[in-house]
């Protein structure tokens, strides 16, 4: 403030004798020039002068103030409440005010981005503690069986050992399925996914997947079929990780469709270069409050991580991951009637595009 104060009186100085000096020119060269003119000009111009002096030093101090408050906030917000906004505002300068308004859209998208990595760590801490539970659970049971059929102090019937023998081989089964599952997920949210890029017929992809589940369909009293539209829908991409994907949502179906008499696979070209696949059923339908997250990782709609219908859990995550891969979207319609998942997706993929591709969920 005291700069301030010596700079006006400075300027103010300077002011005054250069309106002497005028005045003592404009009586040298205008006769008409005199007394009675000099005072009132002299008394306008340093009234001016001291006017427009202090709109500059009232602007330069709050000016200087805006600052000083735009730095102290910051200070602030980088020491005690990183989450908070700056609420101060500064019309008057509205360059400020825009750096004001800049840094609250940097400091708001840092904090989305502290957030979301809260949730992913939140997210890896749960993972990894239903990976614990889903590998202990089947081996806390062969570690038992074996050790009865071990067991010397115990005698056991030929049966008996058949019957803890098959138990522990098919826990062990169930182990390698989630291990074989947890592989092919942590595959799917990869930064550096490669798909392995080749041309097919998606019709004969349907036939060959459904051939494969003909007998269990048969025991279970479900007709499956498939219709492609146009009959000649031919695709590229990574057949192998898209035929995983059907692979889930059949197995899918004829685990959780309750009462489902039929399963269908449908194709069509919707839009130029896009393919529309639903996987329909008929079964009992998915919760409403469910669906949203059906494709997160160990989700189950009946909520339990014992189900008899087994799995890992990863099913329909790993399936969101390889659509994603394959520049596709994937979603869920489901009623009283029909239940559909429903997959969108590009008929080809660019080599730069699948390698790029986050495969996130």
């Amino acid at each position: 403030m005291l700069i301030l104060i010596v700079r006006s009186m400075g300027w103010l100085v300077v002011s005054i004798l250069a309106i002497l000096m005028l005045s003592n020119l404009m009586e040298r060269y205008f006769s008409w020039w005199s007394a009675s003119f000099r005072w009132p000009f002299f008394c306008i111009l340093l009234v001016l002068n001291i006017f427009g002096l202090l709109i500059v030093d009232i602007r330069s101090w709050r000016r200087k103030r805006s600052l000083q408050e735009l730095s102290h906030q910051l200070i602030v917000l980088a020491s005690e409440k990183p989450e908070t906004k700056i609420t101060w505002e500064t019309n008057s300068f509205p360059e400020l005010q825009e750096l004001i308004k800049a840094f609250n859209r940097v400091n708001n998208h840092s904090q989305q981005l502290y957030q979301e990595e809260l949730k992913v760590e939140k997210s890896k801490d749960e993972m990894m503690s239903n990976i614990s539970h889903d590998l202990r659970t089947p081996l806390t049971t062969i570690i038992g069986y074996l050790g009865l059929v071990v067991n010397q102090t115990q005698t056991l019937s030929a049966e008996e050992q058949q019957k803890y023998i098959k138990t522990a081989y098919d826990k062990s089964n169930q182990m390698k399925a989630l291990v074989e599952d947890l592989f092919e997920f942590s595959k799917t949210q990869s930064q550096d996914v490669n798909l392995n890029l080749t041309q097919f017929n998606l019709g004969d992809l349907f036939a060959q997947l459904l051939a494969s589940y003909e007998l269990e369909a048969q025991q279970r009293g479900i007709t499956l079929s498939y219709d492609i539209s146009p009959k000649l829908i031919v695709m590229y991409g990574d057949s192998d990780k898209l035929a995983r994907v059907f692979i889930n949502l059949l197995n899918n179906a004829f685990k959780y469709a309750d009462g489902a008499t039929f399963i269908k696979l449908t194709a069509q070209i919707k839009e130029r270069n896009m393919a529309e696949i639903h996987v329909v059923n008929n079964g009992a339908a998915i919760p409403s409050a469910s669906i949203k997250e059906l494709f997160d990782r160990f989700y189950r709609v009946d909520n339990s991580r014992n189900s008899s219908t087994g799995g890992s859990g990863l099913g329909l995550a790993i399936v969101k991951g390889i659509v994603s891969q394959h520049q596709g979207k994937i979603w869920v319609e489901s009623d009283q009637d029909l239940t559909a998942f429903i997959i969108k997706m590009p008929l080809s993929q660019s080599e730069e595009e699948s390698n790029d591709s986050p495969g996130k969920n």
